[in-house]
């Protein structure tokens, strides 16, 4: 084993050796353009033909991120702004407009299997967070913000923006108009903006970037620059916000019914900052979190989908996760102040409620403070805490973090956090009432090779009651590197490889958890993909291995007339097993697609005989053509679990929306039936 490890590490050093020149060479020029200052707004209307349009100036030459030239289908971005408002248009050249992807009409959901165009915004264009703005050739739209450490977008958050999309017989048309008082930006004269314009096109799969100048080109590090903003006489919302909601739960189990309101207020401080308030918030999950069959020993970490959450989320994010706002179960009341400004961003929030310690449900007053300071250019230095004023007790976090770029892609990110604990956390036996948490790494890369190492040392009592830290008692090295490139002649399409190493032992020495994981793909240009991926996991005490082959056809080109199948053999906690996996999306007509999916599982347990661990998933939706949908899950375990649901969501008017949820479902052998009625008011 030893052995295999050198050889990996040795294997990543001269992959980075070879392709170290990648990250400090950009392949593109820095693009610039002057955003125009109009009298006549446009109508959004998914038409161009507008007056004001024809002087605006127009972002072309973009460039396809597969192949790193330009685009064979180009796109045209023109960009136009008033006192209220910033506006785009997308000309998107398309000579089969039937090769047109579009089928998502719910806003808010990922658009990364339709054909859509997409505005990614550094308002104070200090290359650390981003607005994102996208819209399909439908007009629904998506939003979202990046922080600073590179996650994925977080699409918690949203703000009221208008959208309108054409398809014409050679084209497609995107206009967009975003209310600057949406965003935090500089009240002032002479702004500029970091930005980027993306394109996805399905036909050809293109994506596309009319800033391109290496393959992090979703990153604000590498957008080009949006110029001429005079913001100083755009009109800040002072007046606050209102949501409140009524909702009404009949539990058909024990005939009993439960009745709901509450009230959420944002009110923008100023251009820089906003807050928001909250009494009894709406914690209803219409849309239920997505169940599977997984083999894995740590909690399960679920997105954010809660109202009061969504501003300033990002800003939160960090390496070690101190605050995961899923730990609040039930909120009284709440209160949040979020902001940016040119060399600084802040987030305080502050809760009476309800958490669960230990599977008890525990009242008490927590906080969460988050502020960073801009280094250079793109670098930062900043601190979270996390205090936990429980009815029984307190557990206080706390701690600093930096994130220093050596150049546009190549970055060192370290965080350090001490933790006190007032009762103590115990850990097989022993208690521990203070507690450290440190987590270093390099990364960085470009096509076509993607690279990180890092180290981890988080000791035993490391357990914020607002965190989520999945292992503790655990000190070591991981790495990471991925290979991929594209080729545009037959037959080959894609060529991707990776390779994965976690080496973790405990404060004793012994060795916890030893992962190595190495996977190969290639792609065909019949749409056709294959994937080998060989696991062999150490976590004490068990060793597990795995061996996995992926099938997938059409996956890239249009979801909905695709097909993945996976088989996998290994053996996970000493029990060997078999499984077989199917996903098959299908589009019945243009409002009405469904998905099924299976997995299945045969275990061979030590106490002889077979088991058979199943789980198969049918969801089906409809689109009605006046922006309601209807969805329907269907679900069913082999431990006896079900899961039938029926939701209606209607968008009645830009300020009110009304769902219908229908449950019949099992869980840990809790049998629920229940009708859920919700209606949803912005004033």
């Amino acid at each position: 084993m030893k052995h295999r490890f050198v050889t990996f590490t040795a294997l990543a050093a001269m992959i980075l050796l070879k392709y170290s020149h990648a990250g400090w060479a950009a392949r593109g020029p820095l693009r610039s353009m002057k955003a125009v200052r109009t009298d006549n707004p446009p109508v959004i209307d998914g038409r161009i033909d507008d007056s004001c349009w024809s002087k605006a100036n127009v972002a072309t030459d973009f460039t396809d991120y597969y192949m790193e030239r330009l685009a064979v289908e180009q796109t045209f971005v023109r960009v136009l702004y008033d006192d209220q408002n910033i506006y785009f248009a997308f000309e998107c050249l398309e000579p089969d407009p039937n090769s047109i992807v579009g089928v998502e009409r719910k806003y808010d959901q990922p658009l990364h299997e339709e054909d859509s165009a997409t505005v990614r915004l550094d308002t104070f264009h200090d290359h650390r967070c981003t607005y994102v703005f996208g819209v399909n050739t439908l007009g629904t739209r998506y939003d979202a913000r990046l922080g600073l450490f590179d996650y994925s977008d977080d699409s918690t958050w949203g703000c009221d923006w208008t959208a309108a999309c054409k398809v014409e017989k050679d084209r497609w048309y995107a206009e967009m108009a975003i209310p600057i008082a949406n965003m935090l930006f500089d009240h002032k004269d002479g702004v500029t903006w970091g930005a980027n314009f993306y394109r996805r096109e399905k036909g050809l799969l293109e994506r596309t970037y009319w800033c391109y100048r290496n393959s992090r080109a979703r990153y604000p590090i590498e957008y080009g620059h949006l110029t001429n903003l005079d913001l100083a006489n755009v009109k800040l919302k002072r007046k606050p916000s209102f949501e409140t909601y009524g909702s009404a739960t009949a539990d058909f189990e024990d005939d009993s019914t439960k009745l709901s309101t509450g009230l959420d207020i944002s009110l923008r401080l100023s251009s820089e900052l906003t807050s928001a308030f909250t009494i009894n918030p709406d914690f209803g999950q219409v849309e239920a979190d997505p169940d599977t069959i997984e083999l894995r020993d740590t909690e399960r970490f679920l997105a954010e989908r809660r109202p009061f959450f969504r501003e300033g989320n990002e800003i939160f994010g960090t390496p070690l996760k101190i605050y995961y706002s899923r730990r609040f179960t039930d909120i009284d009341a709440g209160a949040k102040i979020s902001g940016q400004g040119r060399n600084w961003t802040l987030g305080l929030l502050d809760v009476q409620g309800e958490i669960v310690r230990d599977d008890l449900p525990l009242h008490g007053n927590y906080h969460v403070g988050r502020y960073f300071r801009n280094i250079g250019e793109s670098s930062h230095i900043g601190g979270i805490w996390a205090n936990s004023a429980r009815e029984d007790g307190t557990n206080i976090t706390g701690g600093m973090d930096a994130r220093l770029f050596l150049d546009s892609t190549t970055s060192f990110t370290a965080q350090l956090l001490g933790l006190r604990d007032s009762e103590g956390i115990e850990t097989d036996g022993i208690v521990d009432h203070d507690a450290y948490g440190l987590s270093t790494s390099f990364s960085g890369g470009t096509t076509p090779v993607y690279w990180r190492v890092g180290l981890l040392d988080i000791s035993r009592g490391f357990k914020p009651d607002l965190g989520y830290i999945p292992r503790r008692n655990i000190r070591g090295p991981s790495s990471y590197v991925r290979y991929r490139q594209y080729y545009d002649k037959d037959p080959l399409k894609s060529v991707q490889a990776l390779s994965e190493i976690d080496f973790y032992e405990n404060d004793n020495h012994d060795t916890v958890l030893r992962d190595f994981m190495e996977g190969a793909g290639v792609g065909f240009h019949n749409e056709v993909e294959l994937w080998y991926i060989r696991s062999d996991r150490f976590h004490a005490p068990y060793q597990n291995y795995a061996d996995r082959i992926r099938f997938e056809y059409n996956e890239e080109v249009d979801v909905w007339d695709s097909i993945t199948a996976s088989v996998a053999k290994g053996v996970y906690e000493e029990e060997p097993y078999h499984e077989y996996s199917l996903e098959k999306p299908m589009k019945i007509t243009n409002l009405l697609v469904t998905t099924l999916e299976g997995n299945y599982r045969l275990k061979e347990p030590e106490t002889g005989g077979q088991e058979n661990i199943w789980l198969w998933r049918w969801v089906t939706q409809y689109n009605f053509v006046w922006n309601a949908r209807i969805k329907f899950t269907a679900e069913q375990t082999s431990e006896d679990r079900h899961n039938l649901t029926m939701l209606f969501s209607w968008p009645m008017a830009l300020n009110k929306d009304f769902y219908v949820l229908l449950n019949d479902y099992e869980v840990d052998g809790e049998k629920v039936r229940a009708a859920f009625v919700k209606m949803v008011y912005r004033f």
